[in-house]
């Protein structure tokens, strides 16, 4: 061996050492900035300690695809070298592996090699091991702080809110950004319905892709059937669903089995090939699922990315289960328990709003006030019960006749309330008339034939005001009963010109 050869393999063992050393503090997005230079300055290193002589090369093996692809030279190349298998370079010079992702090319036959140039390559080579082993280590340590660090954000942003689809899109967003995934997206299901989704969130997607989350695939429809039916015997079995078998895999969604000939055309044109699911679970229910679509390349899935992703997606769970409940509350809140409908207030937070919407767009709108007619006297001939049966049965045909834009309400008692958007009084006054004569109609199997008196007001006004609105209604209401009620009238009759309320209701007790 040379002089210079004696004289250089520690120092640059040491260097090699040093240039790791640096590394120490960089994550993946900045490791893979640098570690192209870092690998042409231990190549050049090589070929100084082999007296510049043969080539010296490092190849990268892809492992999705097996395909080595070289990331550094003791010499200028021009373009991208890739070969199929590094055994092609074996048969050309020596190779010496690193590890599993990159192995070290020496343009001089192995046999060729001095011994002591072999213990120096065998040498350097452990060196390198060594420190990609130690480099990985504190590039697993790095992600693992960072989706801690998520994690956190993901627990502190779902525990903080209950708007369901703000924090389920963010959390898809951070997902697919951490994971570098091309898609990411939650569904909400029905946990009654197998199969059903109710809702999907807006999906995260990578830079130059099409949206896909509206597709499902058949693979994905059994998938969420099978985990319903098993979440189902799991509840009646006292047992629970195993995420570790339960979660969906598709490693080549072209080469699922295709019997209808659609899958793999449509897997195609959204550019997916690795599909993963994992379903969100609550209380032994399937509440819904976490979705990732890889485009163009086979993914697989680490493990520790699949044990993050398990803890988010438990999370995601009591997000949407404690949304589900806030809203459920929320709408008691608002709910008359009789009938259904909507209460007093709910009513007139519902019409303030409609009256704004009206102010903004021009648009008509109108109030009709009901009042069921003896429903006093059908509680003291029949009780107390079946006078709630009749309020029950006024609050159906209300539903029944209204249209699907116009808000019912009940006050209270046998009072009713109903909000008519885009409806001028001539248009509310017909509709008024109708819904009299169809509650003379209704007949209750006790108390007899209903009777109703309808009141409406609205549009045209010049100023459309909530108190005014319900005001005229009720005096239109109390005109009804004093012409004989089971009938209906507006505020915009003569009759009711300088009348009060109080007027109103004192004629009606002579």
């Amino acid at each position: 061996m040379n002089s210079l050869l004696h004289r250089e393999p520690l120092r640059i063992l040491s260097k090699i050492i040093q240039l790791f050393s640096l590394t120490k503090n960089l994550n993946r997005e900045q490791w893979n900035i640098v570690y192209k230079d870092l690998w042409s300055v231990i190549a050049k290193d090589i070929s100084l300690l082999l007296n510049y002589s043969p080539l010296v090369q490092i190849w990268q093996i892809e492992r999705s695809t097996g395909v080595s692809c070289m990331v550094a030279t003791s010499i200028q190349v021009i373009g991208n070298l890739e070969i199929p298998d590094r055994s092609v370079l074996s048969h050309k010079g020596s190779v010496f592996d690193i590890d599993d992702n990159y192995f070290l090319y020496i343009e001089l036959p192995f046999n060729d090699l001095t011994e002591d140039q072999k213990m120096l390559l065998c040498s350097i080579v452990e060196h390198l091991k060594i420190s990609q082993e130690w480099r990985l280590s504190l590039e697993k340590g790095f992600e693992v702080q960072k989706r801690l660090d998520l994690l956190h954000k993901i627990t502190v942003s779902i525990r903080g809110t209950l708007d369901l689809s703000e924090v389920l899109t963010s959390t898809a967003r951070d997902l697919g950004e951490s994971l570098k995934v091309s898609r990411c997206f939650i569904r909400r299901y029905d946990p009654n319905i197998p199969g059903k989704v109710l809702a999907t969130e807006q999906e995260y997607t990578s830079p130059g892709l099409i949206k896909a989350s509206d597709t499902i695939f058949d693979f994905e429809t059994d998938w969420m059937k099978a985990l319903s039916k098993k979440a189902e015997m799991s509840i009646n079995n006292n047992a629970e669903i195993n995420l570790d078998s339960d979660i969906l895999y598709i490693a080549d969604a072209e080469k699922v089995e295709d019997p209808e000939g659609w899958l793999i055309p449509m897997a195609q044109a959204i550019g997916l090939k690795t599909f993963l699911g994992v379903p969100l679970i609550y209380e032994g229910m399937v509440v819904g699922s976490l979705c990732f679509h890889q485009a163009e390349m086979v993914r697989r899935f680490e493990n520790q990315e699949i044990e993050f992703i398990k803890q988010v997606a438990d999370e995601a769970s009591v997000a949407i289960m404690h949304a589900e409940m806030y809203k459920h509350i929320k709408q008691q809140a608002k709910t008359d328990s009789m009938t259904g409908l909507n209460n007093k207030a709910s009513f007139h937070e519902l019409l303030q709003n409609e009256i704004e919407r009206s102010k903004r767009s021009q648009a008509s709108l109108s109030v009709m006030m009901i009042d069921l007619d003896f429903l006093k006297k059908a509680n003291d001939t029949y009780g107390h019960l079946v006078g709630d049966e009749m309020i029950k049965l006024l609050g159906t045909k209300l539903k029944q006749i209204l249209r699907q834009i116009d808000i019912a309400a009940r006050f209270g008692g046998d009072e009713f309330g109903a909000i008519l958007p885009d409806t001028p009084i001539t248009g509310a006054r017909q509709l008024a008339n109708r819904l009299a004569e169809e509650i003379k109609a209704t007949k209750h199997p006790i108390a007899g034939y209903l009777s109703a008196s309808v009141g409406v007001s609205g549009s045209p006004f010049n100023e459309l005001e909530k108190d005014l609105l319900i005001e005229e209604a009720d005096k239109a209401l109390y005109l009804a009963k004093k012409r004989g009620k089971g009938q209906a009238a507006s505020s915009d009759e003569e009759e009711l010109n300088g009348k009060t309320v109080e007027d109103l209701m004192e004629a009606l007790k002579q």
